[in-house]
């Protein structure tokens, strides 16, 4: 059972409900219930997926306290519904809810769907209303609670991407005004998008978001919280040493000669709230012991831009060490290696609509690597034949082009002892916005970095 870091008391939450629920819009009509929400991800999938919306609905004035995310094992076929299931019964505990709002993505909807179907669990009194985000289509209203179906290219006709072999709209229940449809959205930025938060907002809160923006922190502190995990089981990272530390935005070095903070993750692999500067550029360090797969201490890198707003649902995902697709990963002191992930598609095949992303001022988006059709969210960059040469004519390496969702490239980056160097990592994203995120060129054998670009426009 997962669970989350509590911002407030549990009496905080049940007067904030109080309090909302007895408000109005500005025209005076009704608002319905702040429920807490429950959000359920998908294949290969965590709380990730959620991290942009869950800042987006406190952006306006949703209680923190109401969100949580569901995360199970993907590696698995079975779909955990009684875990789901004692997962609702402890948030409805904890916030004193009678019911909880739903929203699923992808592999999330088929939990859902099967939950509210399932008569063991009676899920229709545990739920209401749910958000079915590009996944499942059934006829009829998941245990008939109040749904709504949010779709991007994939289950949208006429899209271009459309994986339907009726090359139809999908749809969710009886009623097609139920249906929303972004057909130049790809599967996961579906989920993450202002425009889907926008739809799912008005539709559980009964009024118009007031910003579809997260909104920035103009002074103090921000808090962020989250969780350490073994990807992609979502396997609790739990009673690891975890450090945070300042660094410098021009060069990625560290500031100062000791960390910020050291803390150890919790039985769920959590940590935090931790008090971080919006201005900031941050490292968390994850230190990893030696195993009989790989006998050698290591380090696991963490590097994404600022926190400008609170920020519950991070995710440090990383692996036992020498296992899973480190199995596959070549190892050297003489390079470096990342994964560059963000929680919106990479397009390296259309052209000025597409992404770019340059490690060093070489773009290793291109068209073989990231196709729109790949639906990419993550890059993997190493030495594939440990031979300090650069190949992107290879397209998708192995392991990466078996796999959804990640793609991977041979990208030879020379690394110094220490991580003494430094890689311009520049995303420059298909509306246009460049990010820059400076980062050392830590050796690959002892060390791993992940670089976590914004699925929003700050």
């Amino acid at each position: 059972m997962v669970k989350r870091i509590r911002l407030f008391a549990r009496t905080c939450v049940v007067l904030a409900m109080a309090l909302l629920t007895a408000c109005s819009d500005n025209d005076g009509g009704a608002v319905q219930e702040r429920l807490p929400v429950v959000f359920v991800h998908g294949q290969f999938g965590s709380a990730q997926q959620f991290e942009t919306q869950a800042m987006r609905f406190t952006s306006n004035g949703y209680p923190q306290d109401l969100l949580y995310a569901f995360e199970y094992d993907t590696s698995k076929t079975d779909n955990p519904l009684a875990d789901l299931d004692s997962f609702i019964e402890e948030v409805r505990r904890e916030t004193g809810a009678t019911q909880v709002y739903a929203v699923g993505h992808s592999r999330g909807t088929s939990m859902w769907t099967e939950y509210l179907d399932d008569p063991a669990f009676n899920g229709p009194a545990k739920v209401a209303r749910y958000v079915n985000i590009d996944g499942r289509y059934p006829e009829e209203l998941p245990g008939g609670v109040p749904t709504i179906g949010i779709w991007g290219e994939w289950n949208s006709a006429d899209s271009g991407y459309n994986r339907r072999e009726d090359n139809g709209n999908s749809q969710i229940g009886p009623d097609p005004s139920a249906n929303y449809y972004f057909p130049n959205k790809s599967h996961t930025e579906t989920a993450t998008s202002a425009e889907a938060f926008a739809v799912m907002y008005r539709f559980l809160t009964g009024v118009e978001a007031r910003t579809t923006d997260v909104k920035s922190a103009k002074s103090g502190k921000v808090n962020v919280a989250g969780r350490a995990l073994y990807f992609p089981e979502n396997v609790s990272f739990a009673g690891a040493t975890l450090q945070l530390w300042k660094i410098d935005a021009a060069s990625g070095q560290r500031v100062g000669d000791k960390p910020v903070q050291t803390m150890t993750t919790g039985p769920s692999g959590e940590f935090g709230p931790l008090k971080l500067d919006p201005k900031q550029h941050y490292e968390f360090a994850l230190l990893r012991p030696a195993t009989e797969t790989f006998p050698a201490d290591s380090v696991h890198h963490f590097y994404s831009e600022p926190y400008t707003h609170d920020n519950y649902f991070v995710r440090l995902l990383s692996s036992q060490p020498g296992q899973g697709i480190e199995e596959f990963i070549p190892v050297a002191e003489a390079s470096s290696g990342m994964v560059v992930l963000r929680m919106r598609e990479f397009w390296g095949d259309q052209g000025a609509a597409g992404d770019e992303l340059f490690i060093d001022g070489l773009n290793v988006l291109t068209p073989a690597i990231a196709p729109r059709t790949g639906v990419n969210i993550a890059v993997f960059m190493f030495d594939q034949d440990s031979d300090q040469t650069t190949d992107l004519e290879k397209g998708e390496i192995f392991p990466l082009n078996l796999l959804t969702f990640l793609t991977g490239a041979d990208v030879f980056i020379p690394a110094m002892f220490e991580g003494a160097g430094s890689v311009e990592v520049s995303l420059v994203n298909r509306g246009g916005e460049t990010t820059v995120l400076n980062i050392p060129n830590w050796p690959s054998s002892t060390n791993r970095v992940s670089v976590m670009f914004r699925d929003d426009t700050p």
